[in-house]
């Protein structure tokens, strides 16, 4: 599938503000299932823009507008080819022995334990461990946490933020794509199946009931052992196919955001985000 994409974040201060300080994770990343033929990040005011690769590999770019400024806007275009991860089949044979070799693997490390938005309560555990005692095997025990997290909760935007944690979501169980996807982390590691976040989009042609289509969205890709990553939308209770396309990925929110920064002021901030996918 061959996808163009349309994203600006836009920054309205009620007051100017001296200076901006911004890091901007929105370059899609290169995947054998996916690949970006043209992509452009332009930022008004214009600034040097600046490059780097993040902990988990991330293309992070980094500017700061050193002027005063009163409104900041930050528009990406892309255009991207991508297949479907799993055409080949899904990874079924791995037997859940196998993820006590998972915590020997440093790389795997950071996505076996909680972080600042995957926290993992006693109640929490007790959920993710009725569902490990159901299944033999590691795929399918991932499908499984998916499955509980997708029947258990409630998509209903504007009632969490992005400072919101798994336990904070798992004790009301009604958020968006973002608070889906932090449970499912904190379940998958709380029975130490590795599990990662990840930030990007998600394409509906028929613009159905998609949860999270056109905008941005997030989902979750979890460590077979023996086979690799493989990712999973518990927001729509699905494997992820061509339609999705991956952006940055961590821990959880704060290492994947779009868009992040600080900025010297006294001013209010209103900011506007809008994402437009179609086929090229």
């Amino acid at each position: 599938m061959k996808l163009r994409i349309h994203h600006t974040t836009d920054y309205r201060y009620l007051d100017p503000i001296s200076r901006s300080s911004n890091d901007v994770r929105l370059t899609p990343l290169k995947r054998p299932t996916q690949n970006t033929a043209f992509f452009l990040l332009r930022v008004l005011p214009p600034c040097r823009l600046k490059n780097f690769r993040d902990f988990y590999g991330n293309l992070v770019t980094h500017f700061e507008v050193e002027e005063p400024h009163q409104n900041l806007l930050i528009e990406s275009q892309c255009t991207i080819t991508t297949e479907d991860p799993y055409a080949r089949g899904i990874p079924l044979g791995a037997p859940l022995s196998l993820l006590d070799e998972c915590g020997l693997l440093e790389e795997l490390q950071p996505f076996l334990n909680p972080s600042p938005l995957v926290q993992i309560t006693p109640e929490l555990w007790r959920s993710a461990i009725d569902v490990f005692s159901e299944q033999q095997d590691c795929f399918e025990l991932a499908m499984g946490l998916m499955d509980h997290v997708h029947s258990t909760c409630q998509y209903v935007p504007g009632i969490t933020k992005v400072s919101t944690t798994s336990a904070d979501f798992f004790a009301t169980r009604k958020g968006v794509c973002q608070d889906f996807a932090h449970l499912m982390l904190a379940m998958c590691r709380a029975v130490h199946l590795p599990a990662r976040y990840v930030s990007g989009y998600l394409y509906d042609a028929r613009r159905t009931d998609v949860r999270g289509a056109h905008a941005s969205h997030a989902w979750v890709e979890v460590w077979i052992p023996n086979a690799g990553w493989f990712a999973m939308d518990p927001t729509n209770n699905s494997l992820t196919r061509e339609t999705y396309v991956t952006v940055a990925i961590g821990r959880d929110y704060h290492d994947a955001a779009p868009v992040t920064g600080s900025y010297w002021g006294n001013s209010g901030c209103i900011m506007k985000v809008t994402v437009h996918l179609e086929e090229a």
